[in-house]
């Protein structure tokens, strides 16, 4: 499913044993988006530090402070700028590094 270029899309990053599978992920997504989270991750406060050192789009005035729901074990980044692609191509890079699944919930497709 390919979601047009200037609508918003959500990405969730969170800790897991293993590769999620997409159905994995939609359901994980799901109960994110229903409860509070949990206990706060290592690796998630990781990815998220790392994340605000860089600049979504320097040129809009949304901020990361703006665009990410930070939860303790699971972070959702809300993409709003119009380089959309290189800001899904970095969170994706920066979950695998800190060794978390990355969901986008538009597409269905889960990256580890």
């Amino acid at each position: 499913m390919e979601v047009p270029v200037d609508v918003p899309v959500d990405v969730v990053v969170w800790r897991a044993p293993g590769p999620a599978s997409s159905a994995e992920a939609a359901a994980r997504y799901a109960e994110l988006r229903a409860s509070p989270l949990g206990a706060f991750d290592p690796a998630v406060a990781a990815f998220v530090r790392e994340l605000r050192q860089t600049s979504p789009d320097p040129a809009s005035p949304v901020s990361w402070a703006e665009a990410l729901t930070v939860g303790t074990d699971a972070v959702i980044v809300h993409v709003v700028w119009p380089g959309r692609q290189q800001v899904l191509d970095l969170v994706a890079l920066l979950a695998a590094r800190h060794g978390l699944v990355c969901y986008e919930p538009a597409r269905q497709v889960a990256m580890s």
